[in-house]
């Protein structure tokens, strides 16, 4: 087995245990023999918790990005409620359904609590990131005159509240997935409707 396979299948392993563990409760003892090793053999490829923690984060970021196209220049690609509607739906149904994604979002919502790093990890994934992509949005589409003035950053609060609970909801009971999806669609359209 490769170097690289070796990393990737204990980063598998660890993501598991970290979000069904917490950070706090996953040993690295408990890493080595889920990716099928003994601890002293992991530390040839990991400095130790922190790093692959840290590699995990870094892994998450850069693929959620890729595959939502999160550029700063695909913000001023919107120009139209469709657009906003389609760019909102393709990312929200990814956020929901990526496993690893998901299982990321399990594990800052146990971590808040006991990490004031991953309290500010949580606040800034689950809430200060995609606020301000949306005021980005938003913001530039008032500029265009596509949606009338107002404050941006509120609109994106409003916008993006209600998903985040549904988003939350099918977290926890991951079976209501395309109850969810639809809701969030629901509510996609009465937000249009009511603000363009």
């Amino acid at each position: 087995m490769s170097v690289e396979s070796v990393r990737a299948k204990v980063l598998d392993a660890a993501l598991e245990l970290f979000a069904t563990k917490g950070y706090g409760g996953t040993s690295i003892d408990e890493i080595a023999v889920a990716s099928g090793m003994k601890a002293p053999n992991l530390y040839k490829y990991f400095k130790g918790k922190l790093e692959i923690f840290e590699l995990l984060q870094d892994r998450a970021t850069e693929v959620y990005k890729s595959r939502m196209n999160l550029l700063p220049e695909s913000v001023v690609h919107i120009h139209s409620k469709e657009e906003l509607k389609e760019f909102s739906m393709h990312q929200i149904t990814y956020t929901m359904s990526d496993e690893n994604i998901r299982r990321f979002r399990q594990l800052y919502t146990v971590e808040q609590y006991r990490s004031d790093y991953l309290k500010t990890k949580t606040s800034e994934y689950q809430m200060l990131n995609i606020t301000n992509l949306y005021t980005k949005i938003f913001t530039y589409m008032m500029e265009q005159g596509t949606l009338k003035k107002c404050d941006p950053e509120l609109l994106a609060m409003e916008y993006c509240a209600p998903v985040s609970l549904l988003i939350q909801l099918c977290d926890r009971q991951p079976d209501r997935f395309d109850e969810c999806i639809k809701k969030v669609e629901k509510y996609i359209d009465f937000f249009i409707a009511k603000t363009f």
